[in-house]
């Protein structure tokens, strides 16, 4: 109940783009906006997210929020459309493998889709607030969030970033979040919420999903060019299918608690 799902025109990217929205019956008044939460994978986040956030706010323990999942019309591309959309930049090997890197890259490119097209079009159809809006992003998705606050702090307050892909190309998105500490100023204070599970640490193929998150929530806590309020959970027992739920429904009330 509460959902819309709506087909977007063609990207600026050439790529069509589906929006699942959940506006909670309380910030249907006239006279209230209400906080988005966008999110990615659209087909299994949204189903899972709109639920927590719904039962939260519905018992007070988060804000009413919009609920915005981003995903494709077309859903028989997952991992063609993932690897295109939420890798930063081109690397040829990794991930789903060469065949699939050959589209990596186009993370850039998807990050002006969701500042110039989507979030305007929420806020123009829905009774959206722009401010204190979140970006919810798990693996692939939490490196494309982890990208996001790089080079984009201004679009989003919150950013909840799960298991993300930090492995990818040799870790550079880890140098890369280093460098924005170090030398790309922002002066007002942005919330992240990093989350992984106590299962995801796998040396035998080099993902040290734990290792690497707690290296990048390091180099936060030490960040001198921009104002960051993170926090780092590892949830015990918890595994790559499994943590995203209790991530979101954590990081939410930590973000607006």
């Amino acid at each position: 109940p509460d959902t819309q799902v709506v087909d977007l025109p063609k990207a600026s990217n050439g790529i069509d783009y589906q929006l699942y929205v959940h506006v909670p019956p309380s910030c249907k008044s006239v006279a209230k906006k209400c906080p988005v939460v966008y999110m990615l994978d659209a087909e299994y986040s949204f189903p899972l997210a709109a639920t927590i956030v719904t039962h939260l706010g519905d018992r007070q323990r988060i804000p009413a929020l919009i609920s915005v999942a981003i995903g494709y019309p077309d859903k028989s591309h997952y991992h063609l459309d993932r690897t295109r959309d939420y890798t930063p930049f081109f690397f040829a090997e990794g991930g789903y493998g060469e065949e699939m890197q050959k589209v990596s890259g186009g993370g850039p490119a998807f990050l002006k889709v969701i500042q110039d097209e989507v979030i305007p079009y929420v806020e123009k159809h829905y009774p959206a607030s722009a401010e204190h809006r979140t970006l919810v992003g798990h693996s692939y998705g939490g490196l494309f969030a982890t990208y996001a606050w790089i080079n984009a702090p201004s679009s989003f307050e919150n950013f909840l970033i799960v298991s993300p892909s930090l492995w990818y190309a040799n870790r550079k998105p880890l140098q890369a979040v280093a460098e924005a500490c170090r030398e790309s100023a922002f002066a007002e204070e942005r919330k992240l919420f990093l989350a992984v599970g106590s299962f995801e640490e796998q040396p035998e193929n080099d993902r040290r999903m734990v290792s690497d998150l707690r290296a990048m929530n390091d180099e936060l806590m030490r960040c001198s060019s921009r104002k960051v309020a993170s926090r780092l959970e590892v949830f015990e027992n918890e595994t790559h299918a499994s943590i995203f739920p209790t991530a979101l429904s954590t990081g939410l009330r930590a973000f607006y608690q």
